[in-house]
């Protein structure tokens, strides 16, 4: 019986490695990534205001950035406030746009209690080996758009 149990244990990270690889389309990695910046710019922003820790909060935006995106990647400087730009409560996907190896996922940000606040985005996306990777992240207004990772 321990054999059995033992190989069956073998099995299961291959399982869960091609699960999560079937699970993670660009509008699953884009609500993640909406979840994960919540919790960095909360993070940030209360670190802030108690012990100004300008590289923990760069360090952990750095793991974000390492997630979701290309090890070659490069962003831009760091910002976060008493208010996150991606919430998963206010940011809802509202088109997705997939073309072979690159997707575009739209968002809109909808704060009912501050409509200035309110803010569409694109989350431009590449596949490389059946993986897909966050290229950039654009704040889209009537003027144009505005990279922001």
């Amino acid at each position: 019986m321990k054999p059995i149990y033992l190989f069956i244990l073998s099995l299961a990270p291959s399982l869960i490695v091609s699960q999560e690889i079937n699970l993670n389309t660009p509008s699953e990695i884009t609500l993640e990534f909406i979840k994960d910046f919540k919790k960095w710019n909360d993070f940030a922003y209360n670190l802030s205001l108690n012990n100004n820790d300008d590289e923990l909060i760069e360090s952990e935006y750095k793991k974000i950035i390492t997630k979701y995106c290309q090890e070659n990647k490069v962003y831009q400087g760091i910002a976060f406030g008493s208010h996150s730009d991606h919430c998963p409560e206010k940011e809802k996907i509202s088109k997705e746009i997939i073309k072979k190896n690159t997707a575009i996922i739209k968002t809109k940000f909808r704060d009912p209690k501050n409509s200035f606040q309110d803010a569409e985005y694109e989350y431009h996306f590449i596949k490389i080996e059946n993986k897909w990777f966050l290229e950039e992240v654009y704040l889209v207004d009537k003027d144009g758009k505005y990279e922001g990772l």
